[in-house]
């Protein structure tokens, strides 16, 4: 009879008496502790703080990302109540684990590779997963629009979206206000619902637009050449070159770098050539394209392309038409040398930068004459070939 009652099941009745073992040892985390986890997941968001508001300070296409900080703010103020009653009707979701993985060793690539865009996104999806992690799905879910939002005011957002689909910055902060707006609808949706997509399909989604994303990069300007520095102290065959004084913003633009401009002309047309050779702090070296469009210009087109030179050598650069604040039209050509090869993308060598590498960036600029992009094309590649 002894042995009987030692194998009894528990019942409703004795398990207020006698507590089971597995409930002595599975005790759920109290979800003050939980919810405190969730933001304390946000640490490495806070670590990138300190450049993101030096950002809005010095960047104009920086300067009005605060406005999605404050939305994101005021969404998590409105989804609080969802996230708390989440906290405490659910456990922790090992699931989020896989996520929250993912969103650390992209922290770490942004750290590794010096990129602060890579950091403060990676920055916001580790806080994010963490949340989902502590408080359960539905509690990450309720939350997803507030990032959403804080990811809209990611440093160089702007300038990507700009260099991208070729429109003014004026129009992407509209887009992106437009997004938070959006953002904030589902926010409400989310509030007046009881809608939850299932955890595995978003997280297909999400993988599926990774890997898309992830393969289009990988692709964009990928052409290399050898190294390509043009001595700029000896005048090119034909050409005469003359040194131009910089200006207080580009001293200002470039601060840290070692940085000379030249102007070569043949007497009937003429261009010049800014070179710079790279600091140690790769946050100072900025694309052209964020030069021109900070300075006025309308970036017309934008694209990376492998010439070749009138003597057979390659040359990947960044080629941009622009127009100017004065209404000139103007062709550039962009490179980046280092000690083993040329790449003509900003991103591919932001990729492939290290301070304990020199890197030199080459722009180089003509004005067109009544359109014919071709004739300040093939000027401008006479010139380099003379080099």
């Amino acid at each position: 009879m002894k042995k009987h009652a030692e194998n009894a099941p528990v019942t409703a009745e004795n398990a207020q008496t006698s507590p089971s073992t597995a409930d002595a040892v599975v005790m759920p985390v109290p979800p003050w502790k939980r919810l405190a986890g969730a933001f304390l997941a946000g640490i490495p968001f806070f670590f990138t703080l300190p450049y993101t508001i030096h950002s809005w300070r010095s960047s104009p296409m920086d300067r009005w990302n605060w406005i999605f900080h404050l939305a994101f703010l005021a969404l998590a103020a409105c989804a609080a109540p969802a996230v708390k009653d989440s906290a405490k009707k659910n456990r922790c979701d090992f699931f989020a684990l896989l996520a929250v993985a993912a969103a650390a060793v992209l922290y770490m690539t942004g750290i590794v590779r010096h990129i602060y865009m890579i950091r403060i996104l990676a920055g916001t999806a580790f806080w994010w997963t963490g949340v989902w992690f502590f408080c359960g799905w539905p509690g990450g879910w309720a939350l997803l629009p507030a990032f959403g939002a804080l990811s809209l005011g990611c440093t160089s957002s702007t300038f990507v979206l700009c260099n991208h689909f070729l429109i003014q910055p004026q129009t992407i902060l509209f887009l992106k206000l437009g997004a938070t707006v959006l953002c904030a609808a589902v926010c409400a949706v989310f509030m007046l619902t009881d809608f939850v997509m299932k955890r595995e399909v978003f997280w297909f989604l999400l993988a599926a637009v990774a890997i898309l994303a992830g393969s289009l990069m990988s692709h964009e300007g990928g052409q290399t050449a050898s190294p390509f520095c043009p001595d700029l102290t000896v005048a090119p065959e034909g050409f005469n070159i003359s040194g131009i004084p910089l200006t207080p913003d580009q001293v200002r633009f470039f601060e840290g770098s070692e940085v000379h401009q030249y102007r070569i002309d043949n007497g009937v047309f003429q261009c010049s050539i800014l070179e710079v050779k790279c600091g140690g702090d790769i946050h100072k070296i900025h694309p052209a394209s964020h030069c021109l469009r900070s300075g006025g210009a309308v970036i017309q087109s934008e694209s990376v392309v492998m010439h070749t030179l009138p003597d057979g050598r390659a040359l990947p650069v960044t080629e941009i038409r622009s127009r100017r604040a004065d209404g000139i039209t103007t062709l550039t050509f962009v490179w980046y040398t280092g000690p083993k090869e040329t790449l003509g993308s900003f991103f591919r060598f932001r990729g492939r930068w290290s301070p304990s590498d020199q890197w030199y960036s080459y722009q180089i600029v003509t004005r067109v004459y009544d359109g014919n992009d071709e004739a300040a094309r093939m000027f401008l590649l006479d010139v380099l070939s003379k080099f």
